[in-house]
């Protein structure tokens, strides 16, 4: 059990809202945001084939796309910011060694989100977007700042890369 003095030094550093958050011990969420940390760049990808004839060719070549610039600038930008993980008491996992914003798994979660808006797999992105920045920070690896940046970032990169893949289609012809 963390002293009151522990808690308010943590509270101060993460924000009200982060430690309320990371500070909950939830079985069943915390079985869910375990799952998510693993296999998450394997079960968003995958669903894909569910909605894919629904979705086409221009949609999935955007977010193939979008995938590439968030790699790279999720990965420019934690080694830019250099900001040190939160991992404290309330951790739940081990703590990532890289830096934390903005969250790379909030940015893939919210570009597949914003990748179906208008689609019948909006709903079930949008939900899982939010689970995913919500398990980062109840697993402790993640503020608030950092899904909020993640998901902008996410979004950002999805019309980016929608905007790219159209002006290349209109150029070849399609």
């Amino acid at each position: 059990m963390a002293t009151l003095t522990a808690l308010a030094a943590a509270s101060t550093a993460m924000g009200p809202i982060t430690s309320f958050i990371a500070s909950q011990n939830i079985g069943i969420f915390t079985a869910l945001s375990l799952f998510i940390d693993q296999y998450f760049y394997i079960v968003l990808p995958a669903s894909i084939i569910i909605f894919y004839k629904k979705l086409g060719r221009r949609r999935v070549a955007s977010l193939v796309l979008c995938m590439l610039l968030l790699y790279l600038s999720i990965t420019f930008l934690k080694v830019f910011f250099h900001q040190p993980r939160p991992c404290n008491e309330y951790l739940k996992e081990s703590c990532p060694e890289d830096y934390t914003f903005p969250s790379g798994h909030s940015s893939v979660a919210f570009a597949f989100a914003y990748f179906a808006v208008g689609t019948a797999a909006f709903p079930f992105y949008y939900i899982s977007a939010f689970l995913v920045a919500l398990s980062r920070m109840y697993l402790g690896v993640h503020v608030l700042n950092d899904v909020i940046g993640g998901a902008v970032v996410g979004i950002f990169c999805y019309f980016v890369a929608q905007k790219v893949v159209e002006a290349c289609l209109r150029y070849e012809g399609g």
